[in-house]
C-alpha cells in the first residue's frame, strides 16, 4: 500500500528569482518555518458552449492558471527577515558583517590565537571600539562579545588579548561576525538637552556608524562605566532624527530623559539594521517536498511575489505571521531541480505577545497603566496584480501597486484620549517593539512614524465587562522621513 502524505513530511523551502517565473540555476533554497500552506497552482477551466444534438458537454477547456496564496507561520528572530524585505520592498540596511552562511572558510577565513585576529574578506570595515558579536566558530573561544580593539579594519577584526582567540583555520559554515554596537571612548559621549533631546561628542564621529535617521537604538551597557549613572532613564530606547558628525539628534526618547555628562564613562549604544519601504519588487521560486511519498514529490511554484503580510500579536498569545502571493505557474515532478541545495531554517525562538514584547508605542510614548492593549495588528499591502497575456497560460509578470498598511489596536476604554484622536482625525505614531529577553536578546522594532486613527467605537457588550476600544489605522507617509513604515532589526543586546 502506498505511504499516505503527514502533513507533518512536507517541506517547505524557496529561493528568490533573478528573473521573474525562472528558477536560478543550481538554486539554495532556504527552509520555510510555517504552520500552514496554501499554495497552490489552479486551473482555470471553462466549459465549451459547443451545442450538440445529443446534449453532452463537449469538453473541460485549460484557458488559464492561478498560482499563488497564502503561507502561516509564527514570528520568530531571522525567519522573516526575507519576507520583510519584500513586503516592504525594501532593502536591509546593514552594520559591518561578515557571514559565512553555510559555506566554511567562505567569508571568514582564519583565526590567529598569536595575533587575536578574526581575518575576513573586504567589505564595510570594522571600527575600534565596535563591539562585535561572534557566533557559530567551531572554537568555543572564538565565540564571544568583545570590543574590537585598534588595527581593526576591512579585511581583519582585532579581539583583546584576554581571554583570548583559539586558532581555527577554516571556520564553519555557521560563523558570523556581526557589529552590533560602539562604546565610546571614557567621558566623550554626552547626553543633553540643548537643541533638542540628543547625544554629543568630541571624538567620536556618528557619521561614521552606519546609522540611520528613523532608526531606534538602545543606550547603555551593563558594565561598570558603559552607561548613564547620573540620569538612568537615559539608558533606554532613542529613535534617531538627524546625524551629524559630532551630534546624534532623537525625537523619541524615555521619559525622564536629561542632560549628562557622562564623566569618565565609556557610554555604549547598541545598534542593528534597518529597513524601510521603499519599490524593489522581487520574486521567488517555492519548492514544496512530499517526503512520505516513494519516489519523493516535488512540486514548484514559481514567480511567488509577496502580496500582503499580517503580524497578529493578540493578548497572551503566539504572535503569527500570515503571507499570501501571487505568482506565475507551477509544475509537479519526482526529479528534484537540477543542482539543488539547501539552508535549513533559523532556530530562533517563537516569540509571544506577552513576555516578549518590550514597549508599544503610541504618539511617541510607551502605552502603560490603565490603556492596557488587548491586540496588536500590522497589515502590511503591496496591492499587487497578476498580468495575464495571449499566448501564455500562466502569468507573465506582476504587477506592482501602492503600498499600504493598516492595522488595529485593540486596547481598553480608561480615557478619552485616543477616541478624541479618532473624531479629531489627529496625526500620531505607533510602534511595536518584540523580542525575546534570553539568548542573545534580539529584537525587532516595527515602526509607522505618521499614522491617523481611521475607525473606533466603544463597546459595551453586556454586564460584567471590560469596555473597550478597538480602533483602527492607517499609516502614511511621513513628511519629514519620507518614508511610511520602518524596521529595525537588533541582533545583540547586553542581559
Amino acid at each position: 500500500m502506498a505511504e499516505l502524505q503527514s502533513t507533518n513530511r512536507v517541506k517547505l523551502s524557496k529561493v528568490r528569482e533573478s528573473t521573474f517565473g525562472v528558477t536560478p540555476t543550481s538554486p539554495v533554497f532556504k527552509e520555510v518555518r510555517q504552520t500552514s500552506s496554501g499554495l497552490a497552482n489552479n486551473p482555470n477551466t471553462v466549459i465549451s458552449n459547443e451545442i450538440r444534438s445529443d446534449r453532452q458537454v463537449t469538453d473541460l477547456i485549460l484557458t488559464g492558471i492561478t498560482s499563488g496564496g497564502p503561507i502561516g507561520g509564527e514570528l520568530s528572530f531571522k525567519s522573516v527577515d526575507d519576507d520583510l524585505e519584500e513586503a516592504l520592498q525594501g532593502t536591509w540596511t546593514t552594520k559591518p558583517t561578515r557571514d559565512n552562511n553555510g559555506t566554511a572558510d567562505s567569508v571568514i577565513t582564519a583565526v590567529a590565537a598569536s595575533s587575536d585576529t578574526y581575518t575576513v574578506t573586504t567589505g564595510t570595515a570594522f571600527l575600534t571600539n565596535h563591539i562585535v558579536l561572534a557566533e557559530g566558530f567551531g572554537e568555543a573561544a572564538n565565540n564571544s562579545v568583545f570590543i574590537a580593539q585598534a588595527g581593526s579594519n576591512a579585511t581583519s577584526v582585532i579581539a583583546p588579548s584576554s581571554p583570548g582567540l583559539a586558532d581555527e583555520s577554516a571556520p564553519p559554515g555557521a560563523a558570523v561576525l556581526r557589529a552590533v554596537g560602539y562604546q565610546g571612548a571614557s567621558g566623550d559621549i554626552v547626553a543633553t538637552v540643548t537643541g533638542g533631546n540628543a547625544l554629543t561628542s568630541t571624538t567620536l564621529n556618528f557619521t561614521t556608524l552606519g546609522l540611520n535617521v528613523g532608526e531606534w537604538i538602545k543606550i547603555g551597557g551593563v558594565a561598570t562605566n558603559t552607561f548613564f549613572a547620573s540620569t538612568a532613564a537615559n539608558n533606554d530606547w532613542v529613535r534617531i532624527s538627524a546625524i551629524t558628525a559630532n551630534r546624534l539628534s532623537f525625537d523619541i526618547v524615555p521619559t525622564g530623559w536629561g542632560a549628562d555628562a557622562g564623566t569618565s564613562k565609556t557610554i555604549q549604544i547598541y545598534f542593528g539594521d534597518f529597513l524601510i519601504n521603499g519599490t524593489t519588487k522581487r520574486s521567488n521560486t517555492f519548492e514544496r517536498q512530499y517526503l512520505d511519498h516513494s519516489p519523493v514529490t516535488y512540486e514548484y511554484l514559481t514567480g511567488q511575489t509577496l502580496d500582503t503580510l499580517a503580524i497578529d500579536a493578540p493578548q497572551q498569545a503566539i504572535v503569527t505571521v500570515a503571507k499570501t502571493y501571487i505568482g506565475a505557474n507551477g509544475t509537479t515532478t519526482t526529479t528534484r531541480a537540477s543542482g539543488a541545495s539547501d539552508v535549513a531554517a533559523p532556530t530562533k525562538f517563537v516569540m509571544n505577545s506577552s513576555s516578549n514584547v518590550g514597549r508599544i508605542g503610541f504618539d511617541g510614548s510607551a502605552i502603560t497603566g490603565a490603556n492596557y492593549v488587548m491586540r496588536a495588528n500590522i497589515n502590511y499591502a503591496n496591492n499587487l496584480r497578476r498580468q495575464t497575456a495571449v499566448g501564455s497560460v500562466a502569468a507573465v509578470g506582476v504587477g506592482n501597486g501602492e503600498f499600504n498598511v493598516t492595522g488595529t489596536l485593540e486596547s481598553y476604554f480608561s480615557d478619552a484620549s485616543v477616541l478624541t484622536k479618532i473624531v479629531n482625525n489627529t496625526l500620531t505614531s505607533f510602534d511595536l517593539r518584540v523580542g525575546r529577553s534570553d539568548g542573545n536578546r534580539e529584537k525587532l522594532v516595527f515602526d509607522f512614524p505618521s499614522i491617523k486613527l481611521a475607525s473606533g467605537a466603544v463597546t459595551v457588550t453586556g454586564k460584567n465587562a471590560d469596555v473597550m476600544l478597538p480602533a483602527t489605522f492607517q499609516a502614511f507617509r511621513d513628511a519629514t522621513k519620507g518614508y511610511t513604515a520602518s524596521v529595525t532589526r537588533i541582533w545583540y543586546l547586553p542581559n
